[in-house]
């Protein structure tokens, strides 16, 4: 790519013009969910629900207390669950309802909160169920794991949370990072197979395929996803060969695990991926969780993968 610093400051320019323009339209424009009653809101449901004061929240799902914090509305939490890893002290300053798709009714309630926020992949259902019974209000969050969302979640909790200024600076932020990725993605646009795994399984990978978070970020990567099923599936050791992946992509915190599972493996040492043991780690919540962070970590995701040769 040939460098061009006269070029490079009009297109600079121009997206700050655009950053600014969609700040505006966003603060002016009408918000998803609010209804005519003014504090009743339509969850992605089509539930409506009638939301209070909001001052004693529950915040289930990493990508809801991240997008909180980040609209400055950290001080009405007062529990959030273990997929809270950013901000760091998310977890040490909140209590905690457990894990989001292990919740208990009993617990949460305990907490006596004024508002349920949980996304919509949380559970599991019979405790759903119970808190919708409760007298508690639940607001279910759309968990899509794609650009356009975390914007349209956003702008959502931004105005429950009566804060339009703030939510329409954090739209136009994460915008403009995105607008980084896309320009990344056009100067660099060799695709590498990348393959997900979730973790092993008697040392049997479990993959991700199509609609899932790891096959979205993958993309946004500007990589190409080899497993085409749908959801999340054990391979054994011939399906893996078969996918030919250049790179192995995995949760931080398990990437000890399945880099040594892996390389053990004879099969997998014959793929793209185990000959140069591309092998990357990064941090689930950030990775996967599709909030405020999502474009840095697609970002450097890109910058990884393009620091991988392609096989022969």
């Amino acid at each position: 790519m040939t460098d061009n610093p006269v070029g490079f400051n009009r297109m600079d320019m121009g997206r700050r013009m655009f950053v600014s323009l969609l700040a505006g339209a966003m603060l002016n424009a009408p918000r998803p969910g609010r209804g005519c009653e003014g504090d009743m809101i339509t969850d992605c449901r089509g539930r409506h629900v009638k939301v209070g004061p909001a001052r004693h929240i529950a915040s289930i799902g990493g990508t809801i207390t991240e997008t909180l914090y980040a609209l400055g509305m950290d001080r009405r939490i007062i529990a959030v669950d273990m997929t809270a890893t950013w901000p760091e002290r998310a977890l040490h300053e909140k209590k905690s309802v457990g894990y989001m798709r292990a919740l208990s009714a009993e617990g949460i309630l305990s907490l006596q909160p004024d508002l349920i926020l949980a996304m919509n992949d949380s559970g599991p259902p019979p405790v759903l169920d119970q808190l919708m019974a409760s007298a508690v209000p639940v607001v279910f969050v759309d968990a899509t794991p794609s650009q356009e969302a975390i914007l349209a979640r956003t702008r959502f909790l931004a105005d429950l949370m009566d804060a339009k200024t703030a939510g329409a600076q954090l739209c136009a932020d994460i915008a403009q990072r995105f607008d980084m990725l896309a320009q990344w993605r056009a100067a660099h646009p060799v695709t590498r197979r990348v393959l997900f795994i979730m973790r092993m399984n008697n040392n049997r990978p479990m993959v991700a395929g199509t609609n899932t978070a790891a096959d979205a970020v993958i993309r946004l990567a500007g990589g190409a996803n080899p497993a085409t099923f749908g959801g999340y599936r054990i391979l054994d050791q011939e399906a893996l060969i078969d996918l030919r992946p250049d790179a192995v992509l995995t949760m931080e915190q398990d990437a000890p695990q399945v880099r040594t599972a892996l390389l053990g493996n004879a099969g997998f040492r014959l793929t793209p991926a185990g000959k140069s043991h591309a092998i990357i780690g990064m941090e689930g919540e950030r990775l996967l969780g599709f909030g405020p962070r999502t474009p840095d970590a697609a970002l450097e995701l890109a910058h990884r993968l393009q620091g991988i040769g392609m096989p022969a």
